[in-house]
């Protein structure tokens, strides 16, 4: 009995003792088997993570042809052709490949262009996945140069980088001009800065004369001092005719102010520009401006004389009236200037405003008149040949007039040939066998 009770009581020290004996094996055990745990549901929620955005990706494509087919649906039902289009361009914004899908698949092909540049803008390269397949035909240049386009117009320097794997040559230099002329028309001067560096060709040069257009307009006053620097030659009377258009366009006088500040020689074509667009509104003050120029800066005669025939073509009755003050080269081309604005003016009017020149320039007169006619009032033009004083130069006159007469009413001008006061019966002859020749509509014989 005694043994027993000793037995017990061993067993029941050793139960109580136990934890405290061995705490760190069971604490360890518990703990381990919360992390067990925690990992477990850890993982668990990491592959339902994985399998999720698995499943989503997979969905992505299928889910975007669903809806590019209820999209291409709906198009059906707009009222009008452009609410379609309207509709794709706004797309284009959001997404543009999406939206050359749709065009492509819904045949607006004419939308391409637009919504490439859109995505140029917005500088999403995964449209050029879609534009590899028009690589081998012809509208990949034009596709290309729509994507590149957009681009320049916010990141110039990839656009350039772009241009120089996606394209070769003539492509290449083709599509470049419109790189830089879009980042030009925002950026002038850093666009020429580029253009400074680079070898100089005639692709190039025409990049630099765009180029400095744009410069013009956004920085007039750093482009004049550009321009006064350099030498003259084609290219700088090029940018000096646009630099005078631009500022006679906005105040005439500082058009004037500026061509006084350049050399002399660089100035003949501004002269011409603003003594023309003087004449609009004042051709008294354009012969004033004009006549400075040649006294003070001994502007070339040429320049002068092309000047002064301008101005006859803005107000003739004035020049013709002052014919008789410039030399015999320039009467001519201030005559033919001036018919060609008196052209719809009406016969008698013509005649009386002319009815002041001397027989030679009246001849001049006649003449241009008859060549100006000849198509649209062959009889008139007729007419008028025959007042003409000097003989060869009215046969001349005569002729061409008949000729072109004849070409379609063959039957009229031989009338006209036939019913002249003017012409002697040799030159009627001449000139009848001579259109006689001519075979037109007017008198082809069909079986």
């Amino acid at each position: 009995m005694k043994w027993l009770i000793v037995v017990v009581i061993s067993w029941g020290i050793g139960f109580i003792s136990y934890p405290l004996i061995w705490p760190n094996e069971t604490t360890v055990a518990a703990d381990n088997l919360g992390i067990i745990t925690q990992t477990i549901q850890t993982n668990t929620a990491e592959s339902v993570l994985q399998t999720n955005s698995s499943i989503t990706s997979s969905k992505a494509p299928s889910q975007k042809a669903h809806d590019r087919e209820a999209f291409k649906a709906s198009l059906n039902t707009d009222e009008t052709p452009y609410m379609s289009i309207f509709r794709i361009m706004q797309l284009a914004e959001q997404d543009p490949l999406e939206a050359l899908l749709v065009a492509q698949e819904t045949e607006h092909e004419d939308l391409y262009g637009l919504i490439l540049e859109i995505a140029g803008k917005m500088q999403f390269t995964n449209v050029m996945s879609w534009l590899e397949q028009f690589k081998s035909t012809q509208q990949y240049e034009s596709l290309l140069d729509s994507y590149l386009r957009g681009l320049a117009s916010v990141n110039p320097q990839q656009a350039l980088s772009d241009i120089e794997l996606l394209a070769a040559e003539p492509m290449k230099s083709s599509i470049m001009m419109s790189i830089i002329d879009s980042w030009a028309s925002n950026d002038a001067i850093a666009a020429f800065e580029w253009l400074k560096q680079q070898p100089e060709t005639q692709s190039t040069l025409k990049m630099y004369l765009n180029t400095m257009y744009y410069y013009i307009e956004q920085s007039p006053n750093e482009a004049a001092n550009l321009i006064s620097s350099l030498p003259l030659n084609e290219s700088t009377n090029y940018l000096i005719t646009s630099m005078v258009y631009q500022l006679v366009e906005k105040n005439t006088q500082e058009a004037i102010d500026w061509l006084d500040s350049i050399a002399v020689e660089q100035r003949a074509s501004g002269v011409f520009i603003i003594s023309r667009k003087m004449a609009e509104t004042d051709p008294e003050a354009a012969l004033v401006f004009l006549n400075n120029q040649k006294q003070a800066y001994d502007l070339n005669q040429d320049y002068f004389n092309s000047a002064l025939a301008e101005i006859a073509s803005v107000e003739p009755n004035m020049m013709l009236a002052r014919i008789d003050n410039y030399d015999t080269n320039v009467q001519r081309d201030i005559i033919i200037n001036a018919s060609y604005a008196l052209a719809e003016k009406s016969e008698s009017d013509f005649f009386q405003v002319i009815n002041s020149l001397s027989d030679d320039n009246k001849d001049i007169a006649f003449n241009q008149r008859a060549a100006q006619l000849s198509q649209t009032d062959p009889q008139q033009a007729f007419n008028v040949s025959e007042r003409i004083n000097d003989v060869t130069t009215r046969f001349e006159s005569i002729m061409s007039t008949v000729n072109v007469w004849s070409s379609f009413d063959k039957r009229a001008a031989l009338s006209a040939i036939d019913n002249s006061t003017q012409l002697t019966a040799s030159q009627k002859v001449e000139i009848s066998n001579q259109i006689q020749l001519q075979l037109t509509s007017s008198n082809i014989i069909y079986p």
